[in-house]
């Protein structure tokens, strides 16, 4: 028996965060017991993008996969940094 394979590409969306987003972020960071450099260092990326989440701009692409991956290394970090408001909104081609 062989399963039909999905290609995420063919279901593009865009994930909305919560609205309290960076207090959840900082909730995550306080989690972690290390300073906003070393969480950025830990996840690739650099300590100003930290800075610009924490003010309301949302991670994006590989930044947003390397926060969700240190998310899942927290206990419950996953939970707290996404809870139950993410949703996924299908984008339209070409938008």
């Amino acid at each position: 028996m062989t399963h039909p394979t999905v290609s995420l590409e063919s279901m593009p969306g865009v994930a909305l965060l919560p609205q309290d987003f960076p207090e959840r972020l900082n909730t995550l960071k306080e989690m972690t017991g290390v300073s906003w450099e070393k969480m950025a260092a830990a996840m690739g990326v650099d300590s100003r993008q930290l800075h610009r989440w924490r003010r309301g701009t949302a991670p994006n692409g590989e930044a947003m996969l390397a926060l969700v991956r240190l998310a899942t290394r927290v206990p419950d970090g996953l939970a707290v940094l996404l809870g139950e408001d993410l949703i996924v909104v299908p984008q339209r081609k070409g938008g």
